[in-house]
């Protein structure tokens, strides 16, 4: 287990360096400029801000001294904030995404699962049929388009529901759907298919011949065995689910990780991009790892090497 972990740390260590040095060089090869706007409107006020922040040097020095601050910690500076440094737009953001993003997880893996159980043990097969075009329907629809539908008629037309910020509990309950309805579909359905695969092992068919209660049976042993491939999804869903989806918390007007992400991209903030664009990464390759001890765990067969 211990070599197993140190391996995939390392692994991640090189996915990161990769990430963020593919991420650096993209990130200067877009057209536009951090201290071309209104701030930077004299001549020596561009010249000062390009030697502040390293501008004026080759973009492979600029590689370097970035790379040397990265591994001594240090994240940088906001080029658009002023003594904002990149280490306050996480600490600040993140907290708000991943409330939201729990909250969808919660209700993803929930949905999901039960969607899918009913779809695979339900008798009537306008159950599974409704369930499956539920499941379609959320993963074939964009989730901004699932957010505009909602703020339109929950919002503009029944006013039942507002979609400007997060001050209330009722302020979660759109951004929550709309994060949460593709997962709640792969989930049910992957659960589904699992279910149906459980359902035919002779385990359960000895456990039915001993006359265990049926619901037993579901909830002992086929609704565990058929858990696997839900949890090996479940890791990088909660991943992005945490990060938010940057389209979503723009149209709600979230102050999250995803809003700062997109802002930065529109002003070239390098700084900020990087940032956080290290930090997802991290959180996506932590949980990628967490997941396959999970699974190890669930599933003996299932070898960590």
């Amino acid at each position: 287990m211990f070599k197993y972990i140190l391996k995939r740390i390392i692994i991640g260590a090189i996915t990161l360096f990769i990430l963020s040095s593919v991420t650096f060089f993209l990130m200067k090869a877009i057209p536009g400029s951090p201290i071309s706007g209104e701030k930077y409107k004299t001549a020596e006020a561009y010249e000062a801000a390009r030697k502040k922040y390293n501008l004026d040097k080759p973009v492979t020095e600029q590689y370097l001294i970035y790379m040397d601050g990265l591994l001594h910690g240090d994240l940088g500076e906001s080029m658009v904030s002023t003594g904002r440094t990149v280490g306050y737009y996480v600490g600040n953001g993140f907290p708000v995404t991943a409330k939201v993003g729990a909250i969808a997880f919660v209700v993803a893996i929930v949905g999901g699962i039960s969607l899918g159980t009913a779809a695979a043990l339900s008798e009537k097969k306008w159950v599974s049929n409704l369930c499956m075009f539920f499941a379609t329907i959320g993963v074939s629809v964009p989730s901004f388009l699932i957010a505009m539908l909602l703020i339109l008629v929950f919002g503009v037309m029944l006013h039942v529901l507002p979609f400007v910020g997060l001050r209330t509990p009722a302020n979660y309950v759109m951004p929550v759907i709309s994060l949460s309805l593709y997962p709640i579909s792969m989930i049910s359905r992957l659960t589904r298919s699992s279910m149906v695969e459980v359902m035919k092992q002779d385990y359960i068919t000895l456990a039915r011949s001993k006359g265990t209660p049926y619901k037993k049976v579901v909830i002992k042993h086929a609704i565990k065995n058929a858990m696997l491939p839900v949890v090996t999804y479940a890791g990088p869903m909660f991943a992005f689910l945490l990060t938010g989806s940057f389209v979503v918390e723009t149209i709600y007007s979230i102050p999250g990780i995803g809003s700062t992400f997109t802002s930065s991209i529109m002003n070239r903030d390098y700084p900020v991009i990087m940032g956080v664009t290290i930090f997802l990464g991290i959180l996506i390759i932590t949980f990628n790892l967490i997941t396959d001890i999970i699974s190890a765990a669930i599933d003996p067969r299932i070898k960590l090497k």
